[in-house]
């Protein structure tokens, strides 16, 4: 269920609410809310941009349903899955305040990895989503498209929406096959 009244930037193509709620897109000035974590926390899912993903809170998916399940399932079948969780500790990261200083500094190695691929797969997503948009000529020069508007579009059934988040994964990854990651 996507949030109401959100709109699509399509300028940097992130969700909006034009002044009438707390989410702002890149082009905005973003404001803090006391309490909120995440006040400007919808967007577009990272890896299909087709539905919107996250939400206001540090534990939220950047992924939408879809593709956060073929992540799970990349990972049980072929030992590999993407950092898809908004927090480091969602996707096993962390830096144990009680461990010897090699294990920090080890800790704070994978953790900058960890932010260097979480910042791949946004600008991924951004990409997507400007690949969607494009392929709608009519919508070309409208600044904003209404988020259902979007949904309803780019909306797949459950079988088909999986084979587009299984491309998705392939594309991002660079891989005809998943078996190619375990050489």
């Amino acid at each position: 269920m996507s949030p109401i009244g959100l709109l699509i930037c399509t300028t940097c193509f992130g969700l909006t609410s034009a002044g009438h709620g707390m989410q702002v897109c890149r082009c905005e000035v973003y404001k803090p809310y006391p309490g909120v974590d995440c006040p400007s926390g919808f967007h577009l899912c990272y890896m299909c941009a087709s539905s919107v993903a996250g939400g206001t809170g540090r534990y939220s998916w950047n992924v939408c349903e879809v593709c956060l399940k073929f992540n799970r399932k990349l990972a049980s079948e072929h030992g590999v899955s993407l950092p898809l969780g908004r927090h480091s500790i969602m996707n096993g990261y962390g830096i144990p305040i009680s461990a010897t200083k090699r294990i920090q500094e080890e800790a704070a190695k994978d953790l900058l990895h960890f932010l260097d691929v979480a910042g791949s797969i946004s600008d991924w997503g951004a990409l997507q989503a400007r690949v969607l948009f494009e392929s709608v000529p009519s919508w070309r020069n409208e600044p904003y498209i209404k988020l259902d508007r979007w949904e309803a579009k780019f909306h797949l059934s459950k079988v088909k929406a999986t084979s587009r988040s299984v491309q998705m994964f392939k594309d991002y990854l660079r891989v005809d096959d998943f078996k190619e990651l375990l050489s």
